[in-house]
């Protein structure tokens, strides 16, 4: 290995110590430049990153989501709503049985107006009325008479039931009389029956004019009751009139 001289080890000892001087100083003498410049750096105000379509890192589209306070209001007005719907039902219900009901009281009273308006007849001013469910044979089980030629009030009460008509094909189930009476029962007032309707007919003598060549028109109520089974104070009543002649 060679050696250099005393001296010039010292000389070249004396200028790296001088070059390691001059270091620190610049080193020193820019140090503020370069903590400033870090500093300004983290006080430059950057913009958030955006959804961009070429950029996989990021979502094209931000997260969403319901507050708290949104879901509570929205189930608030879906509670109300709801209940506004659900208390239409037993309203609709209601209004559709009392629809078919009236329906039902408007046919029998033409039905029985129809039939004391009939020619057939068991003699002179007498009428029949349906108190039985067989519509098509005429006997005293399904028919009764009644005279129009009286100067007094008479009163008569059925009790209507969906009720099978053995004499047409099939039996079919039909609102037809199967009680009867021409006093005031008990039925009438108090329901103890499972009718349906329960059916007053009133037939009265009416106003007749002096030229009428008509000597004894009758007037005829008929009131239609439901439900059967009730109470007379409890039921629904549909009252009808008419007028029959009596010849």
């Amino acid at each position: 290995m060679k050696s250099f001289p005393d001296s010039t080890s010292g000389t070249f000892a004396k200028l790296v110590f001088k070059l390691h001087s001059y270091v620190r100083t610049i080193g020193s003498s820019h140090l503020p430049t370069i903590q400033n410049k870090k500093l300004n750096i983290q006080n430059v105000r950057t913009t958030p990153l955006t959804p961009f379509p070429l950029n996989p890192l990021i979502p094209r589209r931000p997260a969403a989501a319901f507050s708290l306070t949104e879901v509570v209001i929205a189930m608030g007005v879906a509670a109300v709503a709801f209940t506004s719907i659900i208390a239409l039902f037993p309203l609709g219900l209601n209004m559709s049985k009392e629809s078919y009901e009236s329906t039902q009281a408007a046919l029998v009273a033409q039905t029985i107006l129809a039939d004391l308006k009939d020619a057939l007849s068991g003699g002179s001013n007498i009428k029949l009325i349906q108190k039985g469910g067989q519509a098509s044979v005429f006997n005293n089980n399904n028919y009764t008479s009644i005279g129009l030629n009286g100067n007094n009030s008479t009163t008569y009460y059925l009790a209507l039931d969906q009720q099978p008509r053995t004499d047409s094909q099939g039996s079919p189930i039909i609102l037809r009389p199967y009680i009867f009476s021409s006093s005031l029962p008990t039925w009438y007032t108090d329901g103890t029956n499972t009718a349906t309707f329960i059916v007053r007919v009133i037939v009265e003598k009416t106003f007749v004019p002096e030229n009428a060549s008509n000597s004894n028109p009758q007037k005829v109520e008929v009131s239609v009751e439901s439900p059967g089974s009730a109470k007379a104070t409890n039921r629904t009543q549909w009252v009808f009139q008419g007028v029959v002649n009596a010849s």
